[in-house]
């Protein structure tokens, strides 16, 4: 028999670039670069040194004062809605089809910016400082580009408004996390993906008992909001269509020749129309609503009165509320004249306030039977919602347990007996709930749901109310799942509320979910700031995830062993102190491209599994080395595969995947297909490995067939590697034709060798002739000391521990295509 052994593998993932204090910026690839950095030019250009972040303050006013009497000075006598249609082609592309957010130079907060100072016109046609119109204004389209630079330096500002919160330490360690959801607020709009916001906003506002109880409240369902929603993009694009094809058609008919006078006046007005006074023919009212919707012209103006803002207001108190974090535009995307006519910014209702903003109008109507109602079913579908999107990724039909009523220690510090031989486990405990539970062989996950959302105040940067808020949602949520996580691990087995055991003995690992109905942000990601502000503790970290991006998940990982793999690395505490990111879907577009990995502290692992090799120096040289990650946008792909999917773009797009070796994929289906004895943490095991160390270990399959196939004998392979999720060995043994006890020296073989190192897990493949699965065994019975297996051990010759080199786990970030480093070495060793 042949044993062979895996060494190190290191590798790396391109498309990034470091700055010099410690941190690296992870972008799409070399235009993503390019764009970054014309971006960081851009938001420079036109700043000046000041003293301190004080003086930034003082001078803000005036800044504001300055900009919004420059704007309204380019507005003069021009048509509003002209102007807002030629800001929104400005900055927002015409078409999704092949965008790419990574590249944009749009900011589609600039039209925000522009509308708040329109607003303040008071006016559809603004008057020049007299009163009166000037005769000749400059047309709309010249004045657009001055106007957007001005709206750039608000948003400049608003942006070091946003950093000046973290110049006062008193705030506390949450004000980092303040300043960034802040400056989300500020620049980020579109936050779900049309489809999934649909059925989020359906499970909740569609129901029965809610459709009545909107009805009754605001005046119209959510029926009607969808349909009216459909019919203003429906009467945008016809109005535009109809144009781009008089156009195109006079193209046809006349190509380079002059068209008739009748004829070329109807394509200059056209033209007109689309690209220099567009504000008319762009914009809508209740009555052209009402005839392609189906919905009364009644009910179309109560939501119009929720979902847009007539002109009117002060200029400079509305931008002053936007640059200090409270934008009077929030989820509003439409504006009226005051004369019933209406222009959508952007889209015309955004899918990511609307739950939101008819909450506010329920919970205002004072009816508290209502706003009750609404609660219970918000929070009964947030919940089933969540649960079923985690069984689908863990391919189950439903969660193990809903509703899990579970005992568990009435304080921190109480003196109670959980485990399963308690004679009185009621003694000192309380009665709890779990949301969800789910067992997937030797694996549970925790489920917490939570429906509350983040206040406005909290999103304009008010630490306090930030602290509040999460305490309430992320921090409570996080508890309890924690709770549950906890006694599962040290009691293996839960009592119930009915007095009856639970037995989860199997279980060797466990991890946390808290889904949140809401969008949390950077303050999802940034794990380590909450630890840091007491809102996380304990010495696991869930994931905190919304239920949209959860949907989105998904939709993308498509076999559990994979989203285990994801779960686990967002669950590691390394990465909560050394990823910086946004958005969870930047995270796993990262993921996805083969990133997401920190190495653990090896002296660390090393105490932990004291029979592995000890750590080099170039390990600790490794570990301490890693730097801080900012994730920027990497979702161009995903969104161009979910923009083709939900039919808004026409141009196909393949779905993103995680690049992996075919042989090893293959393995992992062909254990999850067949529920294979340790198919889901093995599975997670083995994508787990670099792509460099999948190859290797493929073409160690093949050598060792081949062996068999040449001399008939028994020939295997291990790989072993160690991190933060265990110790763990991967055998690879062969099955020759005239040898029935095969499978039984691969056990025998694999209960030596786990027990040799002292590894939590091992699982191992029988290999028949022609390269066929024809056996799986799995032990992940706990390491310990055994004097029969320490006499296997040496009965079978294995090689001893101390004459290994370095069985660390493999860097799992995936290559680039790039040129070989000098001098590199070969990453194996047989014995």
């Amino acid at each position: 028999m042949t044993e062979t052994m895996m060494v190190n593998d290191e590798q790396e993932w391109g498309a990034l670039s470091n700055d010099r204090r410690g941190r690296q910026v992870i972008v799409d690839g070399p235009d993503g670069v390019r764009t970054l950095l014309e971006r960081m030019a851009r938001h420079m250009d036109g700043l000046v040194p000041a003293k301190s972040w004080s003086e930034v303050e003082q001078q803000a006013p005036s800044i504001i004062r300055h900009h919004v009497d420059e704007m309204k000075r380019l507005l003069q006598g021009q048509d509003l809605f002209d102007v807002l249609e030629l800001v929104r082609q400005h900055e927002i592309p015409i078409t999704l089809a092949g965008h790419r957010e990574s590249e944009s130079q749009g900011i589609a907060a600039i039209i925000d910016i522009v509308a708040l100072v329109a607003l303040g016109v008071g006016q559809r046609t603004a008057p020049i400082n007299n009163g009166t119109t000037p005769s000749d204004p400059p047309y709309p389209n010249q004045i657009i580009e001055p106007l957007c630079a001005l709206a750039r330096d608000i948003l400049k500002l608003a942006a070091l408004m946003s950093f000046s919160l973290m110049a006062n330490p008193s705030y506390g360690p949450l004000v980092e996390l303040a300043s960034q959801l802040r400056g989300a607020e500020q620049m980020i709009r579109g936050k779900h993906y049309q489809s999934i916001g649909i059925e989020l906003n359906r499970g909740i506002l569609d129901a029965p008992q809610i459709a009545s109880l909107l009805k009754a409240n605001v005046g119209f369902t959510y029926d009607d909001v969808r349909s009216i929603s459909d019919a203003i993009r429906a009467w945008y694009a016809g109005g535009k269509n109809s144009l781009i094809d008089r156009i195109g058609d006079a193209s046809m008919r006349y190509g380079q020749a002059e068209p008739p006078p009748d004829d070329l006046e109807l394509l200059r007005q056209a033209f007109s129309d689309l690209f220099i006074s567009p504000g008319t023919h762009s914009s809508f009212t209740a009555a052209d609503l009402a005839e392609i919707s189906g919905v009364t012209q009644d009910r179309i103006l109560s939501a119009l009165q929720i979902f847009s803002r007539n002109l009117g207001g002060d200029s400079e108190g509305l931008i002053t509320a936007f640059v200090n974090g409270r934008n009077p535009l929030a989820g509003i995307d439409i504006i009226g004249d005051g004369s019933g006519n209406y222009l959508m910014l952007q889209n015309g209702v955004q899918i990511d306030h609307v739950r939101r903003l008819l909450e506010s109008r329920i919970k205002a109507a004072g009816n508290g039977k209502a706003w009750d109602q609404y609660g219970r079913r918000r929070d009964a579908f947030a919940e089933e919602k969540a649960g079923s999107t985690l069984a689908s990724l863990l391919g189950m039909p439903e969660p193990t347990f809903v509703g899990l009523k579970y005992l568990a220690p009435s304080s921190k510090d109480c003196e109670c007996d959980l485990s399963a031989s308690s004679s009185n486990p009621r003694e000192n405990t309380l009665q709890t709930e779990g949301d969800a539970l789910f067992i997937v062989e030797d694996v549970a996950i925790c489920l917490e749901v939570k429906a509350g959302a983040i206040t406005d105040k909290a999103k304009s940067g008010n630490v306090q109310r930030v602290a509040e808020d999460l305490k309430k949602t992320i921090g409570e949520a996080t508890t309890q799942a924690q709770r549950l996580e906890s006694l599962l691990l040290d009691n293996h087995g839960l009592w119930l509320a009915n007095g009856k055991w639970l037995d989860l003995s199997g279980v060797r690992e466990v991890r946390s979910v808290v889904a949140c109905l809401d969008d949390f942000g950077p303050l999802a990601i940034a794990a380590d700031a909450l630890v840091r502000a007491g809102l996380l503790g304990g010495s696991s970290m869930p994931w905190i995830v919304s239920i949209h991006d959860l949907a989105v998940v998904e939709k993308v990982i498509d076999d559990p062993a994979s989203f285990l793999l994801y779960l686990r690395r967002r669950t590691e505490p390394s990465v909560a102190k050394l990823v910086a990111a946004i958005d969870e879907l930047d995270v796993l577009m990262w993921f996805l491209h083969g990133g997401l990995y920190f190495e653990a502290d090896p002296d660390a692992l090393f105490q932990r599994f004291p029979r592995s090799p000890m750590p080099t120096s170039r390990d600790r040289t490794r570990y301490r080395e890693q730097i801080v990650t900012r994730v920027g946008t990497l979702t161009d792909k995903l969104d161009a595969w979910m923009y083709f999917e939900e039919g808004i773009s026409s141009l196909p797009a393949p779905k993103p995947t995680r690049a992996e070796n075919p042989m090893i994929l293959g393995l992992v289906k062909s254990m999850q297909n067949s529920r294979s004895p340790g198919w889901l943490r093995s599975g997670a095991d083995l994508l787990n490995l670099s792509s460099r160390t999948q190859t290797a270990l493929v073409n160690d399959l093949k050598k060792v067939v081949e062996q068999t196939r040449r001399d008939g004998d028994f020939h295997s392979v291990f790989y072993a590697f160690m991190g933060a999720w265990g110790y763990s060995l991967i055998i690879i043994a062969t099955q020759p034709r005239s040898y029935p006890t095969a499978r039984n020296r691969l056990s025998t073989y694999m209960a030596a060798k786990k027990h040799q190192l002292q590894a939590d897990r091992a699982v191992g493949f029988l290999i028949d002739e022609q390269h066929q699965v024809v056996g799986v065994e799995y032990r992940n019975d706990p390491p310990g000391e055994d004097a029969d297996l320490d006499e296997l051990v040496e009965r079978m010759h294995l090689v001893p521990v101390e004459r290994m080199r370095n069985t660390l786990a493999p860097s799992p970030k995936r290559l680039t295509p790039r040129k070989p480093k000098k001098g590199s070495k070969s990453h194996r060793k047989k014995k």
